[in-house]
């Protein structure tokens, strides 16, 4: 048996065009406390220096001191990759 006869396409293929657009919205630096890189509560500050954050801070070393190995906590910038709320 032979081959069959099929046209060949030698056209190239078109291209797909990929659309690229900037996200003009920047949303504004918040702060989120973190015990040992994870965010412990829901709250979200303007400042790091913000005494609710500070105070929420202070808590959760002295939970990580007394009841836990002592990981390190801090108030950090809002990733949102790292600290949603599920």
């Amino acid at each position: 048996m032979g081959k069959r006869n099929q046209p060949e396409n030698k056209e190239a293929a078109p291209e797909s065009q990929q659309v690229v657009t900037e996200n003009t919205e920047k949303r504004p630096v918040t702060y989120v406390v973190v015990r040992d890189g994870y965010r412990v509560s829901d709250r979200e500050y303007h400042t790091a220096d913000d005494p609710v954050a500070l105070t929420e801070k202070k808590f959760w070393t002295t939970v990580a001191n007394k009841h836990s190995h002592g990981e390190k906590c801090g108030i950090v910038p809002y990733d949102s990759r790292k600290h949603r709320v599920w």
